[in-house]
């Protein structure tokens, strides 16, 4: 083989070399590339994942504080592992599958703790259906009480009418004293020393029986009290000054009732008197007298 031959055989050796060489090189900057693409895919595909577990951690609502607690805790861990993802450099694949392996964790832990929440959230559901019932309980029972209240107001003032113990018409009349003693009626204000009031306590056999206090009231065109003994408060909170007062035992039957009351004469004037009778607290009724 001469020294041409040699050299031909040599070259097309090296061309055949560089071929090689440079195919495989083309090979591995494409598989390369191909790598940088999957592995930019995978960075975005794991950090989608960690956004769409964030955001459903960050939807959830929740009162009770240990729940609540451990979803920011979980929140963070999912936020500061999407920022290392983020910052992933070249085509480390096992940090992928690592990052791949904490992602998989993470979603274990969600459904567990979902669970949790979910089983939370329907028991405050039906407490929440509990506490309308209860409250619509308490409603009807506060509407029940109140109406029992308006109908035993109602009752107590018809036993209160139906107790008041009422009288025959007062009658009264002006009298003046004799030098005998003897007292004889008068229309005249100057021999007036005294007024003579009766009537009757009627039948009641509602109202309780016993002593009762009866009080008589005069008073003049003035609105003035003559001869005043004392002070008496009536059943509404009024209080009323009183001429006369009678205690009287009363047992549900008709029972007569006379009053004198004495006054001085330089304390009457013309004019008309009216005389009032209070019975048990209660007023009854009243009669007028005229003087000139």
């Amino acid at each position: 083989m001469n020294s041409r031959t040699i050299k031909n055989i040599a070259l097309i050796v090296l061309l055949i070399l560089i071929l090689f060489l440079t195919l495989n090189s083309f090979k591995k900057s494409s598989d390369l590339k191909h790598l940088q693409s999957v592995f930019t895919e995978e960075k975005a595909d794991l950090k989608n994942n960690l956004d769409e577990m964030i955001k459903d951690y960050t939807d959830v609502v929740i009162r009770k504080k240990s729940l609540s607690k451990r979803l920011r805790v979980e929140i963070q861990k999912m936020k500061d592992l999407r920022d290392s993802v983020a910052n992933l450099k070249g085509d480390n694949y096992n940090l992928i599958r690592r990052y791949r392996s904490k992602i998989s964790s993470l979603e274990r832990e969600n459904r567990r703790l979902f669970i949790k929440i979910d089983s939370l959230n329907t028991a405050n559901e039906v407490l929440a259906q509990e506490n309308v019932i209860t409250n619509e309980i308490l409603s009807q029972k506060e509407t029940i009480n109140t109406e029992l209240t308006e109908k035993y107001k109602k009752l107590e003032e018809k036993v209160a009418v139906a107790s008041k113990i009422d009288i025959s018409p007062l009658k009264a009349i002006a009298m003046k004293e004799r030098s005998s003693g003897k007292l004889t009626s008068t229309s005249r204000s100057s021999r007036t020393d005294a007024f003579r009031i009766n009537f009757d306590l009627l039948e009641n056999e509602v109202t309780k029986s016993g002593k009762k206090m009866v009080y008589i009231q005069i008073i003049d065109k003035d609105k003035k009290v003559i001869t005043p003994k004392g002070k008496a408060r009536l059943n509404n909170g009024a209080r009323i000054m009183y001429s006369d007062s009678v205690t009287v035992n009363y047992n549900n039957d008709k029972l007569s009732l006379v009053s004198f009351v004495l006054v001085n004469r330089d304390d009457i004037n013309k004019g008309k008197y009216t005389i009032s009778a209070f019975v048990d607290g209660e007023y009854s009724g009243n009669s007028v007298v005229s003087l000139r």
